[in-house]
């Protein structure tokens, strides 16, 4: 049985087609005879664990699941227990952010024989053909570190919102035309669903917890997925539901705080190891502010400098970690 997804989306001016397979015969289904483990952290999301963790269990490709709970308090250790016992699930008994709950299961993962980590959100969950589509991605292609699906909503009638900007003007201009390509090579699609390569891991290592914690970290993952050479591809074959939309306000204002979290911005984008800086120079001229301030006796701002020291120095730090090979973080 076949069907199409139709994708309603303003920002495309257009309705989107694609075709997909209901329910693949035999001969469709790629078997990889390979380990895929799946990483979800969870943090009080009990209205997606159905859909989410249900997905998985139909996976035309099987995995192994692999949960973090960031110390939830809505029960959700004690359901997930109860209905999805296949699961393997770690309780933090403090929230651990999503960066470093996530480098945990990879950790695991790779420890357990992995050759491939899908990375999923709480709030999102795969067809029956998302992981065998991706899997083929790296078949398909070459230098393939991460591969990922296209984002729907979680009402199936459009783009999630953001995944449209993701993919660029030549997806847009694509879809417009009804001339969708298979695969499409993009600087950064978000971490909502990501299959990434034992190899990319093991080169490029897990999430930086020095500079982030829970907004960003994906960005600067994407940074260093490319210095290390390999190429992040979306593969239009297959979709996950991202249902962000739903979002109560208490965690979008968290996102909020957590992109306005001071120093930020400059840890986004002077952490990007392909850039070309002089760390040591820009702490020289910082030093250098902070004694002519104190010998004209303007101690005020004294603080906010030493922060800013501070914040370089760590992006120094972590720029000569994450231009080496290895599996740092993890």
């Amino acid at each position: 049985m076949t069907g199409q997804y139709t994708i309603l989306c303003p920002l495309l001016k257009g309705s989107l087609t694609r075709s997909f397979s209901a329910s693949p015969t035999s001969s469709d289904i790629f078997k990889p005879s390979m380990n895929i483990f799946t990483i979800i952290v969870t943090y009080n999301g009990m209205r997606w664990y159905d859909r989410c963790l249900g997905s998985l269990r139909n996976s035309e490709t099987p995995t192994s699941v692999v949960v973090i709970d960031n110390a939830s308090t809505d029960g959700s250790a004690e359901y997930i227990k109860e209905r999805f016992p296949e699961v393997h699930l770690i309780e933090s008994q403090e929230n651990l952010g999503f960066a470093k709950a996530n480098n945990i299961g990879m950790r695991k993962a790779l420890n357990d024989g992995a050759d491939y980590v899908f990375l999923l959100n709480q709030d999102a969950w795969v067809e029956p053909n998302t992981l065998t589509e991706l899997v083929k991605t790296f078949q398909d292609n070459d230098k393939v570190g991460i591969a990922a699906p296209v984002h729907l909503n979680g009402a199936y009638s459009e783009l999630d919102f953001k995944f449209a900007q993701y993919m660029g003007s030549k997806f847009t201009s694509d879809a417009y035309m009804h001339s969708i390509k298979p695969c499409y090579e993009v600087p950064f699609v978000n971490a909502a669903a990501w299959l990434i390569s034992r190899l990319c891991l093991e080169t490029v290592g897990g999430f930086d917890t020095l500079l982030f914690r829970h907004y960003g970290e994906d960005n600067n993952y994407c940074q260093r997925v490319y210095f290390h050479g390999f190429r992040i591809i979306v593969n239009t074959a297959c979709t996950i539901c991202h249902d962000r939309e739903s979002l109560q306000g208490d965690h979008q204002k968290y996102l909020t705080i957590s992109s306005q979290t001071p120093f930020y911005e400059l840890r986004k984008k002077m952490g990007d190891v392909n850039q070309n800086i002089n760390i040591d120079k820009e702490i020289q001229l910082l030093k250098r502010k902070k004694v002519r301030r104190i010998l004209t006796g303007q101690l005020k701002g004294i603080k906010q400098i030493d922060e800013q020291i501070s914040n370089w120095q760590l992006i120094g730090q972590s720029r000569q970690q994450n231009r080496t090979a290895g599996t740092h973080w993890l």
